[in-house]
């Protein structure tokens, strides 16, 4: 009997090993990714079950699955979602209604094994992007300016107007919408509330730039007039108010649902509109306006 029980016991030792091994790496929704499904900050308050269902046409996207089972009703909010903030949309050539109305099909651009390894190449950049802005800190303000400057001080204008989030992740080339979505998305990614901004130039051109949360406080960020005006190399459009951005010429500033911004007050990095230089300091921000004076900011 002793023997028996032995025998068994080893058994569903061994078979929980191996349910175990089968499910790491996965979290909670079946996807074989670290990366959230995170979504811009303008529609949080989407219904859950609408939500519910964007994240599973994500995970079946991550995982390479040729159809995603979702309630079709909810299909207006779950492409809005879908297609303002999921960068591996690029991947996907089309989605169709399934002919049970079961969900969705999904039919890729590449061969499942390519499309595999580019999304594994995607999380792998992403990765490698929050190492470099985080550099061993945990402050999510800290994270923000060096995921500002990084983006600001790499960029590679394109003159397609198509090109995507995940192009400028990945190759680091882009317009000033693809960046402000990769801005976006980065800062999603560490819990930052982030909102994509649709402007208007005093010339009537379309332009896009981005707002977040940092301590509470909402501010505009625009890293492609960076890009132009110091090189991406200062923060003299991180943190800018609405009037900041109004003296920069931009109107008509709404969010992806077409509602109107949320204004933008603080004064908290004032300063950096006339930054000449700027370092981090523990948790400071030290700013070297042009009169060569340097101001602390707390992080």
């Amino acid at each position: 009997m002793k023997k028996t029980f032995s025998i068994l016991l080893c058994c569903v030792l061994v078979c929980l090993t191996f349910f175990g091994c089968s499910d790491s790496g996965k979290d909670k929704s079946g996807s074989n990714t670290d990366l959230k499904f995170t979504y811009d900050s303008a529609y949080t308050s989407m219904d859950e079950s609408s939500v519910s269902a964007y994240e599973a046409l994500c995970t079946a996207i991550v995982n390479g699955e040729d159809s995603a089972r979702l309630n079709l009703s909810m299909l207006d909010d779950v492409f809005r979602l879908y297609y303002t903030s999921f960068p591996l949309s690029a991947l996907v050539d089309k989605l169709e209604e399934s002919e049970d109305g079961s969900g969705l099909t999904i039919t890729y651009k590449f061969s499942k094994d390519e499309h595999l390894e580019k999304v594994a190449a995607f999380e792998a950049k992403v990765k490698e992007i929050e190492e470099y802005c985080y550099n061993s800190t945990v402050n999510k303000n800290i994270y923000a300016i060096r995921l500002y400057n990084y983006v600001a001080s790499s960029i590679k204008e394109s003159e397609n107007a198509s090109i995507t989030c995940y192009d400028s992740i990945m190759t680091g080339e882009g317009t000033a919408n693809s960046y402000a979505n990769m801005f976006e998305y980065l800062l999603l990614q560490a819990d930052i509330p982030a909102y994509h901004i649709l402007a208007t130039d005093n010339g009537g051109a379309a332009w896009s730039l981005s707002q977040a949360e940092l301590n509470g406080k909402l501010f505009y960020f625009d890293m492609m007039t960076e890009h132009y005006m110091t090189g991406g190399q200062q923060l003299q459009y991180f943190g800018m108010t609405s009037e900041d951005v109004a003296n920069e010429g931009l109107i008509d500033m709404t969010y992806t649902d077409s509602s109107v911004a949320y204004d933008a007050d603080s004064l908290d990095y004032d300063i950096c509109r006339s930054c000449k230089g700027w370092e981090i300091d523990g948790a400071k921000l030290l700013i070297t306006s042009t009169n060569g004076n340097v101001v602390e900011i707390a992080l």
